[in-house]
């Protein structure tokens, strides 16, 4: 259903959501730490808040659509 939302026409124009997120997409080096801790040690990171690991699956969403999409995303995603 996202898919087909994404590509459907708004007003005048096509809206490439992917596109939005990738625009909007900035670093943040709170959640590259708790990605590494997802990588380093995954028994705290699973205790950590739904909160938490649910806000880094969009971060991390968000950051793979903005590489996607021709950023760097390796510093400062400029």
């Amino acid at each position: 259903m996202g898919e087909i939302l994404s590509g459907a026409e708004f007003l005048d124009c096509p809206r490439n959501k992917g596109q939005i997120r990738a625009d909007a997409w900035k670093r943040d080096e709170r959640m590259e730490k708790l990605a590494s801790l997802k990588v380093s040690n995954p028994e705290t990171f699973d205790r950590l808040s739904p909160t938490l690991r649910l806000s880094l699956g969009y971060y991390e969403q968000d950051k793979r659509l903005a590489a996607e999409h021709g950023r760097d995303v390796t510093n400062g995603g400029k």
